[in-house]
C-alpha cells in the first residue's frame, strides 16, 4: 500500500498526524514508510547520529571509558535501593548514575512515589533510566512525581511488541511529552524480547518508523545497541532512528583495535551515512 500524500505532507510538516493517520501509515508499503521517517528525521534532527556507552553497575567502573553507570536490577527495599545508589556513586568515578523502571519503581509501593525518587536523588541517582508506559497504569502522575523530585527519566519506552496498541501507545506517549517537555526521548522497541510472541526486523523497522512519525515533539528515536545489535541497528537508523544506547564498552582485544566496541559503532553509524557523535548522557 501506497502512503497517503495528504498524510506524508502533514508528516513532513511536523504536524500531529491522528490515530487513524497512524494507522493507515501502519499498514503501508515498509520501504516507503522507512523513506518517509528517514526524511522526517533527517528535517527534524539532521544527519547526527548520538551514542553512549554505558557500563552496568556489577562492571568495573573506575578507569572504564563509559560516560554512564547503569543500575539495572532494583532491590527488595527502599532503604537497600538508596545504599546500592550510594555505593555505585562512590565507585562512578564522577560518572552520571543512572537506573531502575519507573515501572517497577510504582509497583515497589514504597509510598508518596516523588518522596522515594527525592530519596534516591540524594543517594546519588542522577536518572531513572526508563518510563515504560505500557507498565504504568498513570503515566502522567508516575511522570510528575519525577518533576516534583527535580530527577528526569532517560526515555519513555514501550516493552510489549503489540502492534494493536502501538498506536495508542504512541498517541499516549505524545500527549506526556507535551504535557513534559523534558522528555526528549523514545525507545520504541522493547528491552525484553518476548519469547511467546517474537518480533521480526520488519516489525521492529516499522516501529521505529511510526515513532518518529507519530512524535513530532519528541526529537530522539532510540534504539538498544546491545539487545539488537549492530545490523538491525544499523537498519533502524534508516527508518526514523538517530540514537543509540547501552554501547558496551566491552572489547575482545584479540579482534584488534578495528574491532573495539567505539570503533564498530562508529562505523555502523557512518556507513549507514550519518555523522557519529558519542553524547553526554541527558544532553
Amino acid at each position: 500500500m501506497n502512503i497517503n500524500t495528504a498524510i506524508a505532507d502533514r508528516a513532513r510538516a511536523n504536524e500531529a498526524l491522528t490515530a487513524a493517520e497512524l494507522d493507515e501509515l501502519a499498514s503501508a508499503d515498509i520501504l516507503s514508510l522507512g523513506m518517509l521517517a528517514d526524511e522526517v528525521r533527517r528535517a527534524r534532527v539532521g544527519d547526527v547520529v548520538t551514542f553512549v556507552r554505558v557500563v552496568d553497575s556489577g562492571e568495573a567502573a573506575n578507569g572504564s571509558t563509559a560516560s554512564e553507570v547503569r543500575i539495572a536490577a532494583l532491590p527488595g527495599t527502599l532503604a537497600d535501593a538508596a545504599a546500592t545508589v550510594e555505593q555505585v556513586k562512590a565507585a562512578a568515578g564522577g560518572r552520571l548514575v543512572s537506573g531502575f523502571s519507573l515501572a517497577d519503581l510504582v509497583a515497589r509501593g514504597w509510598g508518596d512515589l516523588a518522596g522515594v525518587l527525592r530519596r534516591l536523588k540524594a543517594a546519588g541517582l542522577d536518572a531513572v533510566t526508563e518510563a515504560q508506559l505500557d507498565r504504568l497504569e498513570d503515566p502522567e502522575a508516575a511522570l510528575q512525581a519525577c518533576q516534583d523530585a527535580g530527577l528526569k527519566v532517560q526515555c519513555l519506552s514501550l516493552q510489549k511488541p503489540n502492534a494493536e496498541a502501538r498506536t495508542p501507545m504512541l498517541m499516549r506517549a505524545r500527549a506526556l511529552a507535551t504535557r513534559f517537555p523534558w522528555l526528549t526521548t523514545i525507545a520504541p522497541l522493547s528491552r525484553e524480547q518476548s519469547i511467546a510472541v517474537p518480533t521480526t526486523g520488519y516489525d521492529d523497522v516499522r516501529a521505529v518508523a511510526l515513532a518518529r512519525l507519530a512524535l513530532p515533539g519528541v526529537p530522539n528515536v532510540q534504539v538498544d545497541w546491545v539487545q539488537y545489535g549492530p545490523k538491525l541497528a544499523q537498519v533502524a537508523l534508516t527508518f526514523g532512528a538517530n540514537d543509540l544506547d547501552r554501547v558496551s564498552i566491552t572489547d575482545d582485544d584479540s579482534l584488534g583495535r578495528r574491532r573495539t566496541s567505539l570503533e564498530d559503532v562508529t562505523r555502523n553509524i557512518a556507513a549507514a551515512g550519518f555523522q557519529p557523535r558519542e553524547r553526554t548522557p541527558l544532553a
